[in-house]
């Protein structure tokens, strides 16, 4: 059975692995009504049936690098009909850790058009704090609203299939549907040579001959081992 219960305005439900952070303290201070809980999905729950992921830049960039962050986002937006992004500190010095720095902005791009996210971005737990303050303050037509509090759902096939290719650099949801209503199946995309992936996909040349070279690289787990860069896709 689905919990229920009514969010008013100043009150935030916060998952308890945010209880080490800054951000629940500062809440507080500010005057709202704090509630601690276990979110299987999201950070912070606002009336309004607002769910916030909240990641520090570094955190941000390591979900990129990884595959979490489509993922992620595809839960969140299963979650809640708002689900919202805030990235948490000094851009410039993420972006020093990409020597193509279209990987960043393009994973942002991605979670506003394809994913539907709204994003966030503040210099600091301060900052973080009083946005949340405000977002849950904010006056609605209705003086409550029924929390549901989210639970993380089952991923159908297709949605898994897509997960697998997007997290591949460079291969965002839309050139993933592509490939695999192209070439029918995970076997056939990975088995494909690189002029057939740049058919199927619609993907240049050499985005495909790189990731074909990925695909059929031999894994190296010494990491003193020369190693090429994801993002340069």
């Amino acid at each position: 059975m689905k919990e229920l219960r009514i969010l008013k305005p100043g009150v935030v439900i916060v998952d308890r692995r945010e209880e080490k952070s800054a951000v629940p303290s500062l809440l507080i201070k500010r005057g709202l009504s704090v509630r601690f809980d276990m979110l299987e999905v999201g950070d912070y729950a606002l009336p309004g049936d607002i769910l916030i992921e909240r990641k520090t830049v570094n955190d941000f960039i390591s979900s990129i690098l990884d595959g979490r962050l489509f993922d992620q986002a595809l839960n969140l937006s299963k979650a809640s009909n708002n689900p919202t992004f805030i990235i948490e500190g000094d851009i410039k010095n993420g972006l020093m850790y990409f020597e193509n720095v279209n990987a960043f902005w393009g994973a942002l791009a991605s979670l506003t058009y394809d994913f539907k996210q709204t994003v966030f971005f503040t210099n600091s737990p301060e900052e973080t704090a009083t946005l949340i303050t405000v977002i849950s303050k904010r006056k609605k037509e209705k003086e409550e609203d029924v929390w549901v509090k989210p639970r993380k759902k089952k991923a159908e096939l297709n949605e898994l299939q897509i997960f697998v290719l997007t997290s591949l650099p460079g291969v965002g949801p839309t050139t993933a549907k592509r490939l695999l209503k192209t070439l029918g199946s995970l076997r056939e995309v990975f088995n494909a040579e690189p002029n057939v992936l740049s058919t199927a996909g619609k993907i240049p040349a050499e985005k495909s001959l790189k990731i074909y070279e990925l695909i059929n690289a031999k894994y190296k787990e010494d990491r003193g081992e020369q190693q090429s860069k994801i993002d340069v896709f």
